[in-house]
């Protein structure tokens, strides 16, 4: 009889999932993780030439790691590497940014109907706290929504909403590149949301999708949630006519 061989243990996973905060082991890692932070939050423009000399004095880096970071975002998405010209910050691109919502749309809502399959009582807890969490920064956020450690909190507890939904499916990979997408959506709001409009006005929808999930309404909670996603992109190509007719007034 011959012996099974023994799986490996897995290193993340549905409450393994590596956090976005997690610090990095190495050097290139740590840089790459505050240069991906600083192009989301707009310490960064889009468009921006990045310079070899200033980010090595802003980071206190040398230009080997600097180069190794760099690569890393670009293969995000978040840094893009021009031939012979070195690298500038990913501009604003309204057809990318629907692409990436329609990804999440579809990601997250396979996710959702696992997790609702398959999610145990600490996926429930779970999800009903981080919605809570949500909800009091979003009441924050809406008091003083230019303060940027409450926008930067409503991120992270949106985040951390969205994923709750999705952890019970079982899929590692999925959650790996749900934080990928949530990254570039996160960027495209800090551009152009006005945050003490959307983040409360989304508290109801965020509940109704919650209140679905934890009914075990599979259909329901997925219909719910590409709502959600479809009314941003509805704001999203509001917000293109608007910058098209701005941009061809000034011209």
């Amino acid at each position: 009889m011959k012996n099974t061989p023994k799986q490996p243990a897995r290193t993340w996973g549905p409450g393994l999932h590596p956090a976005r905060d997690e610090t990095p082991k190495t050097l290139a890692g740590r840089v790459a993780q505050q240069l991906r932070q600083d192009i989301i939050r707009h310490r960064l423009e889009p468009g921006e030439r990045l310079q070899f000399e200033k980010l090595s004095k802003l980071y206190e880096v040398g230009t080997s790691p600097l180069r190794e970071a760099l690569f890393q975002v670009a293969a995000q998405g978040l840094v893009v590497a021009e031939d012979h010209k070195g690298f500038i910050v990913a501009p604003i691109q309204f057809d990318e940014m629907l692409d990436v919502s329609n990804l999440r749309a579809n990601l997250e809502s396979y996710a959702i109907r696992g997790a609702i399959r398959d999610g145990r009582e600490e996926w429930e807890v779970d999800l009903l706290a981080a919605f809570h969490r949500l909800k009091r920064a979003g009441i924050a956020v809406a008091a003083d929504q230019d303060d940027e450690d409450r926008r930067t909190e409503w991120e992270d507890r949106h985040r951390e909403f969205h994923y709750a939904l999705c952890k019970g499916c079982g899929s590692p990979w999925l959650l790996h590149f749900f934080d990928e997408l949530y990254d570039h959506m996160e960027r495209y709001r800090r551009y152009f949301w006005k945050y003490a409009e959307r983040a409360v006005a989304a508290d109801s929808e965020h509940e109704a999708i919650m209140k679905a999930a934890l009914d075990r309404d599979e259909e329901r909670a997925a219909t719910l949630l590409q709502a959600h996603f479809q009314k941003q992109a509805k704001l999203t190509m509001s917000l293109r006519k608007k910058v098209e007719r701005a941009t061809a007034e000034v011209s």
